[in-house]
């Protein structure tokens, strides 16, 4: 009887060790995914930032808005596949298509502008071009920089009635000075943050004394997406 007890007693605390052990593995793994989770949308919002500092320097905003001018942080081509730190990759092309007609391949002009819940304005729903994009590191020289990859897509608004979403309204039009921004961070395992945010300028003055350049964040939210 004193060995099946102590056999027992033993087996016992292996279990419990056991169960601490699990525990203390998963609460170390949920708090790695929070923190990661967590830069991962500071990291968005950084690209909002990026775009907004950029588009600040812009004159005309029609090239960007037709996709033939790209941001100061680009990585190469705007377009292709891009390698994921931890595995995996990221296609730039397929995003920007699900983005404009929700499929991964090329949108057809009738999709474009055929009117959904998500794009309701018909000829003037958002063409989303990618104006930024580079992996998280080049963000900013950070310590331990989360792994991942940062893209930002710009679209005109849906204010304008001009029919032409690759440029922006003429001036005391609706919509004049007025673009959406897309922001998404991708990492390994297919998890993603995603924000957009409507930015204008925040000065049209000309002449002398106008003011400087700027650029104001009229809306801010953070979109909630499944994982594939």
């Amino acid at each position: 009887m004193a060995l099946i007890m102590v056999i027992l007693f033993t087996t016992f605390l292996s279990a419990m060790g056991l169960g601490v052990l699990l525990a203390v593995f998963m609460d170390r793994l949920a708090t790695g995914n929070m923190n990661g989770s967590v830069a991962m949308l500071y990291a968005a919002d950084a690209g909002i930032e990026l775009a907004a500092r950029d588009l600040a320097q812009e004159p005309d905003w029609d090239a960007v808005l037709s996709g033939s001018r790209q941001g100061s942080f680009t990585d190469g081509a705007a377009g292709g596949a891009r390698p994921l730190q931890g595995g995996g990759s990221v296609d730039l092309t397929a995003a920007t298509n699900i983005l404009n007609c929700g499929k991964s391949s090329n949108c057809t002009a009738a999709q474009l502008s055929a009117n959904s819940h998500e794009r309701p304005w018909g000829a003037n729903n958002p063409r989303w071009q990618l104006y930024a994009y580079g992996p998280i590191e080049l963000v900013a020289p950070l310590l331990r920089p989360a792994p991942g990859y940062l893209a930002v897509w710009i679209a005109d608004d849906g204010r304008e009635q001009d029919g032409d979403p690759g440029s922006d309204a003429l001036d005391e039009e609706s919509g004049h000075g007025i673009v959406r921004v897309h922001a998404e961070t991708f990492a390994a395992g297919g998890s993603r943050r995603v924000i957009e945010a409507e930015l204008a300028r925040a000065c049209r003055g000309e002449g002398v004394g106008a003011c400087l350049a700027g650029i104001r964040v009229q809306s801010w939210q953070e979109l909630r997406v499944s994982i594939p």
